[in-house]
């Protein structure tokens, strides 16, 4: 055949997988290019630091200076007590707490010490932390009567960057588990799952699959755990309360994807589909790094997404002395999120019955 023959052949047979190349060639681009809007610069300028009062005698005035100063380099945020604020620096809410003394603006006084709170847990922010401090002093110094100095007291277990990633790639192999490897299972055994309909639901037929695949998680997570003891990190991947957070994550995520399977027919476009919010759900939720170390943009993004507050629980557990109940509003809400995405699939099993 000549080639004019075989390229016609190509195209006719590209006509059968519109949707794929559609998806393929157009969505997926353009979601990537609308994602580095995310990425606006690399030094952490929009992270956020809490500015709260040593005691009831400090000033609103004392405490505005503060946050002026603070809002060059970090996104200044009040709290009225140190408890408080020292709750949001464990719920990673805020990455540092600045506290205030009184009488930092009294024309008599000769020096003042602020102290700079941060977690040692937090990995990626404990370098970026000691510049905060650096030019909160040299702010502060030029801003007030007084010589200012920051003492920089850091809170928590101390840990290595790799014990800190370690939490942060058990998170992606989940969504790995929900995003590819479940939307294939599903497309390649489609003509079973027909065939199971006749003897059962395809609610009943997908709730069982969701389960079988959460169950076989179970492995990987005891892989890290093995690969966590033989490198002596003081890491616990099977602790049971952050693996009930990476199984619920697992919920929402695998209901999303099989949904989106469901409702493209299994077709390869719901595969491309899902790879694009596995990729998106990485470039928006922060898995690593704190919100605002890129962007004001990305800051607000992983605010928003289930994920970031998913990755922040399991990662707490791991690595802090915490407790569910610290995050007990945050756990409401993302199994919220999770019976939400539950009923998704299952009005996307309804309507994939009516079609067929």
């Amino acid at each position: 055949m000549s080639l004019r023959s075989l390229l016609r052949k190509e195209a006719l047979r590209a006509r059968h997988n519109l949707g794929a190349l559609f998806v393929l060639l157009v969505v997926l681009p353009a979601a990537i290019g609308v994602t580095t809007v995310v990425f606006q610069e690399v030094i952490p300028r929009d992270a956020p630091v809490a500015v709260v009062p040593e005691n009831e005698t400090v000033t609103d005035d004392e405490l505005a200076v503060v946050r002026g100063g603070v809002t060059l380099f970090a996104e200044p945020v009040a709290y009225d007590t140190r408890e408080a604020a020292m709750t949001a620096l464990r719920r990673e809410s805020v990455y540092a707490v600045i506290q205030v003394p009184p009488g930092i603006m009294d024309e008599g006084r000769a020096d003042v010490t602020f102290v700079l709170y941060v977690d040692e847990a937090i990995v990626p922010y404990e370098e970026p932390s000691r510049m905060v401090a650096a030019l909160l002093d040299s702010r502060l110094d030029r801003a007030l009567p007084a010589q200012v100095s920051v003492e920089r007291t850091t809170v928590g277990s101390d840990h290595t960057l790799s014990e800190y990633l370690l939490p942060v790639g058990m998170m992606v192999l989940v969504l790995l588990v929900a995003f590819v490897y479940l939307p294939t299972a599903l497309v390649r055994e489609a003509r079973v799952l027909d065939r199971l309909r006749v003897e059962s639901s395809l609610r009943a037929v997908l709730a069982t699959k969701l389960l079988f695949v959460a169950a076989v998680l179970a492995v990987p997570l005891a892989v890290f755990a093995g690969v966590a003891g033989a490198l002596g990190y003081a890491v616990d991947p099977l602790a049971p309360a952050a693996v009930g957070v990476y199984l619920l994550t697992f919920v929402y995520a695998a209901s999303l994807s099989s949904a989106i399977t469901l409702l493209t027919k299994f077709r390869d476009a719901g595969r491309f589909v899902n790879v694009g919010a596995f990729f998106g759900a990485l470039a928006v939720s922060n898995l690593a790094y704190p919100a605002g170390f890129f962007s004001p943009v990305r800051r607000e993004l992983a605010r928003h997404s289930p994920l970031h507050h998913s990755m922040i629980i399991a990662r707490s557990l791991l690595m802090k002395d915490v407790d569910l109940a610290l995050f007990a509003d945050w756990l409401a809400a993302l199994a919220g999120f999770a019976a939400l995405s539950v009923g998704v699939l299952a009005a996307s099993a309804a309507l994939y019955e009516r079609w067929e």
